[in-house]
């Protein structure tokens, strides 16, 4: 309820920082767990507790009085994730935490090549770390019967004003090279908007939840990689991309993910913006015509995001 207090870690990310804007928005007490506190800080109405996610004794205490958790931080590494998350909940079921909210990734389905992928599809482990990582901790916070509600958010692509991957990484990328669209971009882009992130976070926290429950959360209004790159390159101002096939971009990544002295020395040579090579996992992913559905969230929580893409990258835009 409104007037509670709320934790969230992470909260100096990407998209913690958007959490806390808006919990603090609606009347919620906020705590902020964080290493550091970064230069902007956080405003008057947030308490902020310095503290690190793998030293319990740092932090234990930030916990008392709250009725919430958002666990929106990675400390990296897939043991050391596990052992965080875990040892969150132990300490949240002791001080009386009633919600433990999880922000998961649509990653966990795996890349599957096409079809429509609901909460009841079942994930597929996954070579990367990531995706383990994701995946591992929500079958580790499903195994513990200690807290009253778990909800596993599994995020699409998040973009979004501010430091995240899908858009300012991907800029960021574009200023120095260009991008690969696979297949000529025709592979589908589940995304959603930081802020509508927020949005159903705060719908989540002011109902009653099962002891556990998963929801996918996107716009629910797929667009081609093509579509999301062309928006991309307008902000950039130019073309910032290449089409390869997936073979040739599969043969491109064997090249220069891991290029040997010499071929580092050619590129060197000619000069030019460079283009980024990608990775297996990577590729399959931009190749994958998969709709993630918000179906569930959509008709049980009346979750309806306020961001299109359009909508959404004029936010970035500014």
């Amino acid at each position: 309820m409104v007037g509670d207090s709320v934790l969230v870690t992470g909260g100096s990310g990407f998209i913690g920082r958007h959490l806390v804007q808006q919990l603090s928005k609606r009347g919620y007490k906020v705590r902020v767990l964080v290493r550091r506190v970064p230069p902007a800080g956080f405003g008057q109405a947030v308490e902020v507790v310095v503290g690190d996610l793998t030293k319990p004794e740092s932090y234990a205490s930030a916990l008392a009085g709250a009725t919430a958790i958002v666990h929106a931080a990675l400390t990296g590494g897939l043991s050391g994730d596990l052992e965080v998350a875990e040892t969150l909940g132990k300490l949240s079921a002791q001080a009386g935490v009633r919600k433990f909210i999880h922000l998961s990734s649509i990653a966990v389905y795996g890349n599957p090549s096409d079809g429509n992928i609901t909460e009841d599809t079942r994930p597929i482990p996954a070579s990367d770390a990531y995706s383990r990582t994701k995946l591992a901790i929500e079958e580790r916070l499903q195994a513990s019967s200690e807290i009253p509600e778990v909800v596993i958010l599994r995020l699409g692509c998040v973009y979004g004003p501010g430091p995240g991957w899908w858009t300012h990484g991907l800029l960021s990328m574009m200023e120095r090279g260009q991008l690969i669209m696979v297949n000529g971009g025709t592979g589908t882009a589940n995304l959603i908007h930081v802020a509508d992130i927020a949005a159903i976070v705060l719908l989540l926290i002011e109902r009653s939840n099962p002891a556990f429950d998963i929801w996918n959360v996107t716009d629910g209004m797929p667009v081609t990689w093509s579509r999301y790159f062309s928006e991309l390159e307008k902000i950039l101002g130019r073309s910032a991309t290449i089409s390869m096939t997936v073979a040739e971009a599969q043969q491109y990544g064997k090249h220069w993910l891991r290029p040997s002295l010499m071929r580092r020395a050619i590129r060197k040579l000619m000069g030019g913006r460079r283009i980024h090579p990608l990775d297996d996992r990577a590729i399959e992913g931009f190749a994958s015509r998969a709709v993630f559905s918000n179906q569930k969230a959509s008709t049980t929580l009346a979750f309806t995001p306020t961001y299109d893409l359009d909508a959404g990258m004029r936010t970035v835009a500014r």
